[in-house]
């Protein structure tokens, strides 16, 4: 096949092979065998060539799902290589589109097998750093489903008498599987959903030196994400009482505790990937450990928090999110994995947006200065390509591209560091009511005996779309002020004792009418975790029909007049 000699190309001069290798494998082991991977692309390479200058052609067959592999790792292989944006983006696309291809020949679907769960979670993978989120955590869903067909998150019972193959492949599913947790779950705790694998399943595959030596990384991970699964599922640890919260954090900190001393110890790091490694476990630990401590931050009082526990969790809280922001930064000055994988982006910027929610950043020069230096880091800028992309890929002289929830948080990041407020400073215009994005309400006249000021709640609540978030909704939201004018801040500083607001803004107010909130500070009426929810998600239009640019139709057109040819999904 043509598609097969770009490939081959490629991996003879070894770039993206090499590139997934030493950096992508590192840190996610999609492939539960590296080594074995390589030597059988190494053999696919040999036959190729002595195939093209022989007379007879002596084809050594390979399985659809072994080549959706080998694309699938060009495919993650291209999005961290040294390449300009828009060459990565369309690398990245076109060898996960011939993946995907070989999947389907594969049937996939009705004959899965542990080839094709790779290359499956390394699209899923793919697609979550092009910045398609949701579409990568619905794929891997189905991911995770067809490994639960195969049986692989199964306990085998095995008494030690069995010979070294049927270890080495038990302890190959497991690895698979637990591979499949920790993506599903990470990406999940991203989203504030249930992990679909957080059911009973086969123990971790560690090593066998683990106890003595240390977790290595990925063993690290796998366990950090066990505790994730079992301890902070959304349904249940927006209630966790103050002693489970405490220890859920604990249990964080014991896996720090036992990892291995040249990854858990910086200065008993070896080597530039133990550096990084060190900074990864570092950066997702105190993450976790901020999601913990998140129901302190909350409106009302589910959790039962008297307002010294209170104190405490948002201090640890803001300990956690500080230290996350400093790993990221610090991951960011020796390579360039956290600003091209979207795990670590979303956690070190939505970490300095809740940051900079939780306190009045320039009274906090450390904060500040962190603030800054993350900006800059996602704005950072290489020389530009001369090279024109593909129609559909803009050219970029930016070495990332954020969208969806990721730019709006850097947008309001931007806007509390240069204005101290997450709308920012407009320019309003005074010909017009009301901004763009809102609908304006009519002016309402005042009769007998009527005062003159807003709408009642309820009658505002009444004539609006209720079908709206009540925090996007100007009228709503004005209503919530109203109320809370009286006592000011007071009870807000009494649920969350510990926080410094950004500085609250005077709701302007026409006779006669409401005035526009687009200026108005959320800060001002909005919980920390309420505010932070609005920035980075909202309500999916379910009745959206709109069109992604990126699709996996790899096939090119057919000439003017000839029907396409037809494609075979199972």
């Amino acid at each position: 096949m043509d598609m097969l000699e770009p490939c081959g190309r490629l991996l003879i001069s070894s770039r993206l092979f090499r590139t997934y290798k030493e950096i992508p494998q590192q840190f996610w082991g999609l492939v539960i065998d590296i080594d074995d991977l390589e030597t059988k692309i190494m053999v696919y390479l040999e036959e190729r060539a002595k195939n093209s200058r022989a007379q007879t052609k002596a084809i050594k067959p390979v399985s659809a799902s072994w080549l959706a592999i080998l694309f699938a790792v060009l495919a993650v292989g291209s999005q961290y290589h040294d390449s300009p944006y828009h060459v990565r983006t369309r690398d990245a696309q076109r060898y996960i589109q011939i993946s995907f291809h070989f999947l389907r020949l594969g049937n996939f679907l009705l004959r899965p097998n542990l080839d094709s769960i790779q290359a499956m979670l390394m699209t899923s993978f793919v697609l979550l750093n092009d910045m398609k989120a949701e579409a990568s955590w619905a794929l891997l869903g189905l991911t995770c489903r067809l490994a639960q067909s195969l049986g692989l998150h199964r306990s085998q019972h095995l008494d030690g008498r069995e010979d070294p193959e049927t270890r080495k492949k038990d302890s190959m599913r497991r690895k698979l599987w637990w591979i499949c947790v920790w993506h599903d779950t990470l990406t999940s705790l991203s989203f504030d959903r249930s992990p679909m694998t957080n059911i009973p399943c086969c123990p971790l595959p560690l090593s066998p030196n683990a106890d003595t030596e240390g977790y290595g990384y990925l063993e690290t991970m796998m366990l950090l994400c066990r505790v994730i699964s079992d301890r902070l599922n959304p349904d249940v640890a927006g209630t966790a009482s103050y002693s489970q919260i405490l220890d859920n954090c604990k249990a964080i900190d014991d896996i720090r505790m036992k990892v291995a001393p040249q990854i858990r110890n910086k200065d008993e790091c070896r080597s530039a990937l133990d550096r990084l490694q060190y900074y990864a476990i570092r950066l997702h630990s105190s993450f976790v450990i901020s999601v913990c401590c998140r129901p302190a931050l909350r409106r009302g009082n589910s959790n039962r928090l008297e307002a010294s526990q209170k104190k405490f969790l948002g201090d640890k809280c803001k300990e956690s999110l500080t230290e996350t922001v400093r790993m990221y930064l610090a991951m960011h000055q020796l390579s360039v994995i956290p600003t091209r994988s979207w795990a670590f982006t979303y956690h070190g910027l939505s970490s300095a947006v809740l940051l900079s929610i939780l306190c009045e950043t320039k009274a906090d020069p450390e904060v500040h200065q962190l603030q800054g230096d993350l900006i800059l880091a996602l704005s950072a800028t290489t020389q530009k390509e001369r090279s024109t992309p593909t129609p559909h890929i803009q050219e970029s002289d930016k070495d990332i591209e954020l969208s969806g929830p990721l730019s709006r948080a850097l947008t309001a990041l931007k806007n509390i560091y240069d204005h101290g407020s997450v709308i920012g400073s407009r320019v309003k215009s005074e010909s017009l009511p009301a901004s763009g994005t809102r609908t304006p309400l009519q002016n309402q006249q005042p009769g007998a005996g009527q005062l003159v000021g807003p709408l009642p709640a309820q009658d505002i609540a009444y004539r609006q779309n209720n079908n709206l978030d009540p925090h996007q909704n100007a009228a709503i939201a004005m209503a919530e002020l109203q109320q809370q004018q009286q006592n000011g801040m007071s009870q807000m500083q009494s649920d969350y004792p510990n926080m410094q607001f950004l500085a609250s803004q005077q709701v302007p107010q026409q006779s006669g009418q409401l005035a526009d909130l687009s200026n108005i500070d959320p800060s001002t009426y909005m919980s920390p975790m309420d505010l932070y929810d609005q920035i980075f998600w909202e309500s999916p239009d379910p009745f959206n029909t709109g069109v992604d640019a990126m699709n996996f139709d790899f096939l090119s057109q057919p000439p003017p007049g000839q029907q396409p040819p037809q494609q075979y999904y199972f």
